[in-house]
């Protein structure tokens, strides 16, 4: 497990899954582009970060031991994972410093981490601030109607000068058993079949002159910047 092998996880109600989850890989773009800004000179006073879809942990985890007082983690997942992932953080001496902001969505058929970050837009135009995150990975849904929204939103409540990771371009719902136990019924055979993460990337992001395209066609992540406005 490498960076894992320093915990046993016993008692964990959340992190446990790292045990035995095949989602135990971290997403390296994202645990990079902190590192990159952590190591800027100067650094920036803090970083305000987002992770979209938590899956076991890997990810979160190690994002966490990265981030320092100051800076501010907003976790966005199915309220049951988001209860026990705060739990084990509250019971569990994991070294953490920085402030985490969970934001939990119910299983509500129609409901998805895209209402809090709405909630989110909304706040932040009534602030007039320009943006809220540094960094964002978005694990989610992996659907056009979550993941197109979500990019719309993301795109403006990324810093300019920061970054959007959209994981699992080349996934579809059919090339796996979970995808199709839960498109069967919802989806059409055409989006099945289709990459709808690329869907959402090439319509909202790929043309879009604000931001900047870091990842190649062939990567199964792709990685934006959002350009400075001079």
């Amino acid at each position: 497990m490498g960076f894992y092998d320093d915990y046993n996880f016993d008692g964990f109600k959340f992190f446990s899954k790292l045990k035995t989850s095949p989602l135990n890989v971290p997403c390296p773009q994202f645990l990079s582009i902190i590192k990159q800004f952590k190591s800027s000179t100067p650094p920036p006073e803090s970083l305000t970060v987002a992770e979209i879809g938590i899956g076991a942990g890997a990810t979160a985890l190690q994002v966490l031991k990265l981030l320092d007082e100051g800076d501010v983690y907003y976790v966005f997942s199915r309220e049951g994972d988001i209860k026990n992932f705060v739990e084990d953080l509250q019971t569990h001496d994991l070294g953490i410093k920085c402030q985490v902001v969970p934001c939990g969505n119910s299983n509500c058929l129609f409901d998805s981490y895209n209402w809090k970050l709405s909630n989110m837009v909304f706040k932040m135009r009534e602030r007039h601030e320009a943006g809220i995150f540094d960094v964002v990975y978005l694990d989610g849904a992996h659907t056009l109607v979550h993941d197109g929204l979500a990019v719309c939103l993301l795109k403006e409540l990324i810093k300019d000068g920061g970054y959007l990771i959209l994981d699992d371009i080349f996934w579809t719902l059919a090339g796996s058993k979970w995808g199709r136990e839960f498109g069967a019924g919802k989806f059409t055979k055409e989006q099945m079949e289709d990459k709808q993460v690329l869907r959402a990337q090439e319509i909202f992001l790929t043309t879009d002159p604000n931001w900047e395209r870091l990842s190649t066609p062939k990567d199964h992540r792709g990685v934006f910047r959002k350009r400075i406005k001079e």
